[in-house]
């Protein structure tokens, strides 16, 4: 239909998508990406180490619908890619969401593995962005304080032991955090004594827009989230016990927020910037209460900045471009352009 209605007339040869794969993958060029392993809660079976783009391309075919997918994107690098095009001040793309990553530009020549694989039209002082992955931080469990929910939550994934810290910050596994304390609380006898829990005694029954409700909660005692207990839950609250949900909640947003710009500071450590604007996308960043000040003012207490307005601050965490789709499109649009002038698009033989 969305080709009928733009191309009336008819086209002459296939559309180039840019297409948006929002997973670790391997790439030796721009139309391939090998998936290394599902996460945010994804399992589906025998995708991990092929590459996805002909399985797509294969679906498109079959339906005969005239597209070529000529470029495969991390929505990080999307989110890059598209703010630096309107923001020439951009120093990274970042998601807080589903996930948490983030994308920079790096030189090629600073990029050890690229090294003596690169064609000749690829200079080594050209930018290449890169795809950090950076929720796999810490698999090895040595560096970050985790709680005892944290590693249930890892243990009972469908991959133990990796994505440690998206699964200590993402906004996939927020509500379960916040579940699983309210669970350990409710066995030791300190709350919702002598109640019916089966409904709440369910992995995953809450997502992250439960915390996030809680922290709106605008009553002084709390009754949006008195609410949220009985008619989704059947669970009989006191205000102590809101009260304690609520401060749950408040210290699981903020230790998401400060992890996350975690990233961002060692990014910006690395490349050496003291000022620009980190481009972030997600739903996290979007919709969770205060999420945006809480991380803006951990990049503060990380720097040590004096300023007291975020306005101020060196370094900004600013709403991003459209990085899935408008950044997914740049990106084709140049690869193609690359390809029609017989330039390289991927490492030597690839």
């Amino acid at each position: 239909a969305f080709i009928d209605e733009q191309f009336p007339q008819g086209i002459s040869e296939p559309i180039p998508l840019g297409f948006t794969f929002s997973f670790p993958a391997s790439q030796n060029k721009i139309n391939e990406g090998i998936l290394q392993r599902w996460t945010k809660g994804f399992d589906i079976p025998n995708i991990e180490n092929h590459d996805v783009v002909p399985m797509l391309q294969k679906q498109i075919t079959k339906r005969n619908i005239p597209i070529e997918v000529v470029a495969l994107i991390n929505d990080t690098t999307g989110t890059l890619v598209a703010s630096y095009y309107t923001d020439p001040e951009t120093k990274m793309g970042v998601i807080f969401g589903t996930g948490v990553n983030g994308a920079y530009y790096d030189v090629c020549s600073d990029i050890e593995k690229l090294q003596g694989k690169l064609s000749d039209d690829i200079p080594p002082s050209a930018p290449m962005a890169i795809n950090c992955e950076y929720g796999s931080f810490d698999n090895e469990h040595v560096v970050l304080p985790r709680t005892k929910y944290d590693i249930t939550i890892d243990e009972e994934s469908p991959r133990p032991g990796q994505q440690t810290f998206e699964k200590m910050s993402s906004g996939y596994y927020l509500g379960e955090i916040l579940r699983l304390a309210l669970m350990d609380m409710y066995k030791q006898g300190f709350i919702f004594k002598n109640q019916d829990l089966s409904k709440f005694d369910k992995p995953f029954v809450m997502d992250t827009s439960y915390p996030a409700r809680i922290e709106e909660d605008p009553f002084e005692n709390l009754e949006d989230t008195d609410d949220l207990f009985q008619n989704e839950f059947g669970i009989n609250t006191t205000v102590q016990e809101r009260k304690l949900i609520r401060r749950l909640s408040e210290l699981i947003g903020a230790r998401a927020a400060r992890l996350s710009v975690c990233g961002i500071a060692a990014i910006c450590q690395k490349r050496g910037y003291k000022t620009g604007h980190i481009a972030a996308d997600g739903s996290v960043y979007n919709r969770y209460p205060g999420f945006k000040e809480k991380a803006a003012n951990a990049l503060k207490d990380i720097y040590g900045w004096t300023q007291t307005s975020l306005d101020d601050y060196p370094i900004k965490i600013v709403p991003a471009e459209d990085g899935s789709g408008a950044g997914a499109a740049v990106i084709a649009a140049l690869a193609q352009k690359r390809i029609a002038e017989g330039k390289s698009v991927g490492i030597i033989g690839a």
